[in-house]
């Protein structure tokens, strides 16, 4: 199968994100913070390569969530952030809910696991775009364990490490997506 590649992603387009995408990738994080800056850090580095047509890579930054109400049209979105979970710093998760189990989510953190910073915001938003008859009908929540969430511009070297394994993760994830069209 012969899949189109764009050199330039529409990432500061004004209209509503994912109109013309099935996958959305999501950089999480506060960059200011070392290794809590890890999801914007790695869809820096994303922008940088030629991607299909249908995938569109944002820095969500520390912003609420809300964008996720207005991506009607997305099938696939892919989160990437800093998640604590008490393993050893540089551990990299990967979880993947289809839309029918978006509940999962709601019971795990409402244990009060708190896992990342952003964590209520996405679940808050995925209830409500599920709700709207707008969710995508797969999320995947890529994270890495962070050594140091403190004033910092630069990842640890810890944390560092794994930014090409997660490229790898989410090349992955929108081949696989490409794929299935």
């Amino acid at each position: 199968m012969a899949v189109t590649m764009c050199t330039s992603l529409a990432i500061s387009r004004q209209d509503s994100p994912g109109k013309n995408s099935s996958v959305l990738v999501l950089g999480l994080g506060n960059i200011l913070l070392s290794d809590e800056g890890v999801g914007v850090h790695v869809v820096q580095n994303l922008q940088e390569l030629a991607l299909p047509c249908n995938v569109e890579v944002m820095d969500g930054g520390t912003a609420s969530l809300d964008v996720l109400l207005l991506a009607q049209g997305i099938e696939k979105l892919v989160v990437i952030d800093a998640v604590r979970a008490s393993k050893e710093a540089g551990t990299v998760y990967n979880a993947r809910l289809k839309i029918d189990e978006y509940y999962k989510l709601e019971q795990f953190f409402s244990g009060g696991n708190k896992v990342s910073l952003h964590q209520i915001s996405l679940i808050d938003a995925l209830v409500v775009s599920r709700k709207m008859d707008c969710a995508p009908n797969e999320i995947v929540i890529i994270g890495v364990e962070p050594e140091k969430v403190d004033w910092g511009l630069e990842l640890t070297d810890k944390v560092k490490q794994k930014v090409s394994k997660i490229i790898d993760m989410v090349l992955r994830e929108i081949e696989n997506a490409v794929h299935r069209k």
